[in-house]
């Protein structure tokens, strides 16, 4: 085991850059109605909204807080294990120490996902929030912790929020030097990787590039690691933390046809609209 849990406490900067491109893609452009669709919308909500059609289409029209911003190597102390521990542990984050780096992005960045209601009736966003974190990589001078963030970033405007699949980051620290090498906090780049809501109605988006990362450029790939998991074993630890099913080995569809001629019984399909493991759907 090794401890690692107060090795950033410096004061010295680290400064952090924002990146958080437009809406790319979307199913019902929810983020972007027509005069028709918008009164409609306005109509459903159960008290007056008092919005304009160019206030409604700024909602979704995103840009970070802070371009650039600056932290102390302490700020990154929040995203390190809180006792001693070994490769391939998992812990918690706290929610209070990882909400100021969200709040680059936008200063509705938040954990708790609320209720809201609508003429039809009273909904909730169900999702597993909360961050936790992974020591992925060891040496005698260097660590990597692997980490996954839910949150989401409520808007103003009614129960206008957005709120994105997972975020995935990486920080590689010097122990020796404690300080900070490399840091990266991402929404994953795939297709239909947000939520967005207003008016109780939701829709499903994608956004091509949304993360925060150190200017620097240090070549990590140079690190003689001493013990190591791999990023996907990272990922599926932290995947199977927040959510119990993942644990499960999916078989591929074409062996599953071959599997089923073989036993001659049939297949039982479920087609989902999104993904079970993240919060985009």
């Amino acid at each position: 085991m090794v401890d690692v849990s107060d090795a950033l406490s410096s004061t010295a900067s680290v400064q952090v850059q924002a990146h958080w491109e437009p809406i790319a893609d979307a199913t019902y452009n929810l983020h972007r109605p027509t005069q028709e669709k918008f009164d409609r919308l306005k109509a459903r909500w159960p008290e007056p909204v008092n919005m304009a059609l160019a206030d409604a289409l700024e909602l979704f029209n995103f840009k970070p807080s802070h371009l650039l911003k600056n932290y102390t190597t302490a700020d990154f102390q929040v995203f390190l294990p809180p006792s001693s521990t070994n490769v391939g542990d998992v812990w918690d984050l706290d929610a209070e120490g990882v909400l100021p780096f969200l709040r680059q992005f936008h200063p509705g960045a938040t954990m708790d996902f609320k209720i809201y209601s609508t003429k039809r009736g009273t909904y909730g966003s169900k999702g597993k929030k909360g961050a936790k974190a992974c020591l992925r990589a060891l040496s005698p001078e260097y660590a990597e912790i692997t980490f996954r963030i839910h949150a989401l970033f409520v808007l103003n405007g009614p129960d206008a929020r957005f709120m994105p699949a997972q975020f995935a980051g990486r920080l590689v620290i010097d122990r020796s030097e404690n300080n900070v090498i490399t840091f990266s906090l991402a929404l994953p780049s795939r297709n239909s990787n947000v939520d967005i809501n207003a008016f109780g109605v939701a829709d499903i988006v994608f956004v091509p590039h949304m993360e925060l990362s150190t200017l620097s450029d240090a070549p990590i790939h140079e690190i003689a690691w001493e013990t190591t998991i791999t990023e996907e074993e990272a990922r599926k630890k932290l995947a199977t933390a927040f959510y119990k099913f993942a644990e499960i080995e999916w078989t591929p569809i074409e062996d599953v046809v071959e599997l089923a001629k073989g036993t001659n019984r049939p297949i039982h399909a479920l087609v989902l609209f999104g993904t079970l493991d993240d919060e985009s759907c």
